[in-house]
Formats: structure tokens, sequence, C-alpha cells
């Protein structure tokens, strides 16, 4: 799980610090879910011990992973900070491919090793993100791991070495790994979504490709499974093909970064501007109407002075959230600068229009952000947000003009006293039209 990059302090692993984490800052809900998930990963371990021998043959694939996962990461260190740096969502482990491979070829108690040992090599050569967070997705992926072995004995009653190279094998593999991507998703996804309160549901669970990725390093871990018990130098091809695939990853990420805003994960100014004009084009030519909304927090200079500029940032992401969340999926949310949005509606009348940014003011008063980054004044932060709608092609024909006119309807929401929508109708029609 992916979580904001720290410097390591004096007595790191002693109680003080255990104390110091901000786990013990969370709901209690939200902390008796991480620790049952810690607590679950290490009593597998131990029982795996105490019930199930260790057999002599599983001491060279344990080796083998454990240096596969620590030469893998230094390998792809470079990658891995650029894509943590440029980052705004958890993102996709590509380890799983070692990870995996253990858990359906090694000792369930060797297996959680090379698990842990993949995380925590990485956490202190890449990125050194809130210790708790590291070990709850260390033991997530453990009981995981656990699913999985448990799925394969119940369905053939075999390891791996002793799998069946037929079609029933197979798809024991693959739904054995198929168990292990989805619980991995929800138990993750439950704590990124109730732990970061900005973080909408969407967010949270990333996207379609994501998670194809993934699956594909696990369909690679089974390889490597096999590779290791019937031939080990194939081993080598998949880290290559591992590699290529965590560079791919890297450049459609930098792609996706240009175009987007680094704090909301919205879309930036001129990204926003190109796809607005292509979309207001689009709805000329089928004699569409599309809806304009500019929206900017009320008073929100007051927040960053009085709680600091990381809480602001949290306000940013909040409404960022709150924007994706009561919009269509074709809708583009941008963000302008500083706490300005934008909101281009395609294919929507003015009534619709005005109805959506009613409903977002509603939901944005109403949003009380949790004050995680210390400061004065109440645990929770709440704003208001002013905006201003207007209609294509009614109000302008280009894309400037009419952000002209939302701009007007705005400016004077907020000389009317903010926290309101107002609706630009044209100084011959009679002049601003108050909403809310």
């Amino acid at each position: 799980m992916k979580g904001a990059g720290g410097q390591r302090a004096p007595g790191l692993f002693g109680l003080r610090a255990v104390s110091g984490w901000g786990l013990w800052r969370l709901r209690w809900g939200l902390i008796a879910y991480v620790l049952v998930i810690d607590l679950a990963a290490l009593a597998g371990a131990v029982w795996a011990l105490v019930e199930v021998p260790v057999e002599a043959g599983n001491l060279f694939p344990f080796i083998v992973l454990v240096i596969c996962s620590v030469l893998y990461t230094e390998m792809s260190r470079p990658i891995e900070k650029l894509r943590e740096r440029y980052s705004v969502t958890p993102h996709i482990d590509l380890q799983s491919v070692w990870m995996f491979a253990a858990v359906v070829t090694i000792h369930p108690a060797l297996a959680a090793g090379v698990i842990t040992a993949s995380y925590f090599y990485r956490w202190l050569r890449v990125q050194r993100n809130p210790l708790y967070r590291r070990t709850f997705s260390t033991a997530a992926t453990i009981v995981c791991g656990y699913l999985a072995v448990g799925f394969l004995s119940l369905v053939t009653g075999l390891p791996l070495a002793e799998t069946t190279r037929d079609v029933p094998g197979f798809l024991a593999l693959v739904g054995a790994g198929l168990l292990f991507l989805i619980v991995n998703t929800v138990t993750l996804t439950v704590a990124v979504y109730f732990g970061s309160p900005h973080v909408s549901l969407r967010t949270a669970l990333g996207s379609f490709s994501d998670y194809s990725l993934e699956a594909a390093t696990i369909g690679l871990g089974i390889l490597l499974g096999w590779a290791l018990d019937e031939w080990p130098v194939a081993l080598l091809l998949i880290v290559g093909i591992t590699l290529v695939l965590h560079r791919s990853v890297l450049v459609r990420q930098l792609r996706e970064q240009a175009r987007s805003d680094r704090k909301t994960g919205l879309l930036n100014a001129e990204a926003w501007a190109d796809a607005a004009r292509a979309e207001l084009a689009r709805g000329e030519q089928l004699k569409h109407s599309s809806g304009l909304l500019v929206l900017d927090l009320d008073f929100f200079k007051k927040v960053n002075d009085t709680h600091g500029h990381l809480a602001g940032d949290d306000v940013l992401r909040a409404t960022a959230a709150t924007l994706q969340a009561e919009v269509r999926a074709g809708d583009l949310v941008g963000r302008f600068g500083g706490e300005e949005f934008v909101v281009l509606l395609p294919n929507i009348g003015q009534a619709e229009a005005v109805a959506i940014a009613e409903r977002i003011r509603r939901r944005v008063g109403a949003t009380a952000v949790p004050l995680t980054q210390g400061g004065d004044g109440p645990a929770d932060i709440t704003v208001t947000v002013s905006i201003g709608v207007a209609s294509h092609p009614k109000d302008a024909s280009s894309l400037e003009a009419l952000m002209q006119a939302a701009d007007t309807a705005l400016y004077q929401a907020k000389a009317a006293g903010r926290n309101r929508t107002l609706l630009y109708v044209a100084p011959d029609e009679g002049g601003l039209r108050a909403v809310g």
C-alpha cells in the first residue's frame, strides 16, 4: 500500500517508534482491521512451522527467490523511484512474480519470508513510507498467499512440484492466482479507502490495466515456480520480461503524469483545455449542448494559514474526490490552479448542469476532512465552494469565451456572499441568475 515517504528516525524499530505510528490515529475499526491481518499473517507462519515440516528441497528455491527479489529491486530501483515520485494513488506491485512463485512452490512460512524480504528490502532501498503501512501490505499479501495455498491443496491435494502438467492442473493454478489477486485487491482497497477519507472508491480500486498487469506477473510467477522445479535457468528470461513490463509501466505513468495534476490526480489545466476543446467540437458536430462549471473554494487561504499547506492539500484532494464521485464517467474534471477547479459536462442541458453544480456544492460543504497533519483548530476541516455555470453553445461558441462566462458567474457568486451557484445569463437577457 502506498504512502508518504519519510526519513529514518532514531529507534525506528523500538517501542517508541511503534507507539508513534500513524496507525493509532486511525479509526478504531480500521486499527482493528489492520492488526487482525497482521496477526493472521504471523499466526499462519508460526502454525505452518509447527505443523508442516520444512523439506530440504525448499531451501534452494527460497534462497533463489530472495536473491531474485533483492537483485530485481536493485535493477529496477531507478524506475521504481520514478514510479513512487509521480504516483498519486496506490500502484500495482510487479514483485508479485517472486512472491507468487514462493506461495505455490515452497513451505508457507518460507513463502512468508520471501514476501517479507521483498517488501522490506524495497522499503529500505526505494521509499520509506509509514512502517505500519508497509507491515500491513506485507501481512495482507502473506494472508492471500495462505488462501491460495489452501485453495490449491483443496482442489488438487498436491504442491506445485507434483501438480499435473495438464488442463486441470493449469486451471487449478490459475484459480489460485485469481484468488490471490482478488483477495489482495479487496484487502488493500478497504484499507486505502477507509484510511484516506479524501480517496474515492474509484481511485482506491485502481484501473483495469493495473490489475491486468499484476495478473500477468502472477502468471509469470507460475512459470517461475515450474522453472525452479525443472529448468532454473529460465528465471533469467523471466527477470528480463519483468523488467520490460516495469519500464512500460513507467512510460505509461509518465505520460499520464504529463496530463495530471500531481496533488489531486485530476487533469491539469493544459490537458483539460485540450480535451475540452475536442469535446466541444464533437458536441457541435452532433448538435449537443454542454455545461461548464468553474469552482473556487471559499476562503481557502485561511485553511493554509490556520492548518498549514499539507492540510490544504488534503482539502484539495477531498474536493477532487467529491468532483469525481458526483460527475459522470465521460465528464472532464480538472484543476485549473490554486483552489480552482473546472468541469465540462458534455451532452447535457442547462438545468441538468445546474443540478450537478448544486449537488457538488452541497457535497463539498458537507465533507469533513480529517486534520491529520497537526496544526491548530478543530479535528476536521470543512470548506464551502462557489460555482459559476455556463452553457455551450448558448453562452459562448469557444472554450475561452465559455470559460469567461462561467468565471463571470463565479465572480458574482463570490461577491454575493459565497457558497452558492450562479448561472450565467447574457446581459441582454437580464444578467446573472442565482441558483443556490
